[in-house]
């Protein structure tokens, strides 16, 4: 196995089952260093302590407390070169919830919800994170719990736009 499918295996297992060890994985200086000097959204965290409770949730293992069961599956990864010759990794994922009360506040009724991801993780030279990136694919979930979100295929031949004004 190489470095980056480790580190992504670590990541996703520790993710899941141990919120301290998930965030030892993490540079003590870390992440979203871009938002210090401006506001940031408030669920965006961009220090440990912020990113804690954020992934608490991830490592529950009580089906019976709304919060959902979490599961991540590393589809890939692949090592990119990174700042100052330090690496970098893209990270592939599948996410299952089961047992949810609520998805992203939307009342989800404990069903199963699954979606795929992607996360990059910048590392230091002791292979700690530094900065990450995040992005779920939220829109299939949503829909499945019932928000009109219009996804339309603008690439198939005939699309009119003017077709989304009245959606």
């Amino acid at each position: 196995m190489t470095d980056h499918q480790t580190h992504a295996r670590r990541w996703a297992s520790a993710l899941i089952t141990d919120t301290s060890t998930v965030l030892d994985l993490y540079a003590d200086d870390l992440v979203f260093d871009d938002h210090r000097d401006r506001d940031h959204v408030l669920d965006t965290a961009i220090t440990k302590d912020e990113l804690a409770p954020r992934l608490a949730v991830y490592s529950n293992r009580d089906l019976g407390n709304g919060a959902g069961i979490h599961e991540f599956r590393v589809d890939e990864s692949y090592p990119l070169p990174g700042v100052n010759g330090l690496p970098s990794v893209v990270i592939l994922w599948s996410w299952t919830g089961e047992g949810l009360e609520s998805y992203r506040g939307v009342p989800a009724g404990g069903r199963m919800l699954t979606t795929r991801g992607i996360t990059w993780h910048q590392l230091d030279s002791l292979g700690r994170i530094t900065r990450e990136v995040t992005y779920w694919n939220d829109t299939p979930v949503l829909q499945e719990l019932g928000i009109p979100i219009v996804t339309p295929e603008y690439w198939v031949e005939g699309f009119d736009p003017a077709t989304l004004a009245g959606a």
